[in-house]
């Protein structure tokens, strides 16, 4: 999916969907709460400020909540 030039410019490493991990480093986030990538969002553009996807769409298994964080903060169970 992410084959193109303009691809996550900021170097992060991207969770392949259906990894399942946390949210890590951010205080609004409970980090014991499991979570599963659902999606990654069509464009993250927001011209000229940024380029390529880096977001994802998680869905929390406890409640079935749907949110969109940065991949660098989500961090996939070993």
């Amino acid at each position: 999916m992410l084959n193109c030039k303009r691809q996550n410019m900021h170097h992060s490493k991207m969770p392949p969907p259906g990894a399942v991990g946390h949210i890590v480093g951010l205080s609004t986030v409970d980090p014991r709460r499991k979570c599963i990538v659902s999606y990654y969002p069509l464009c993250d553009n927001v011209q000229p400020y940024s380029r390529g996807i880096h977001t994802v769409f998680i869905r929390f298994l406890d409640n079935g909540e749907i949110d969109r964080f940065s991949g660098i903060w989500f961090e996939a169970l070993p």
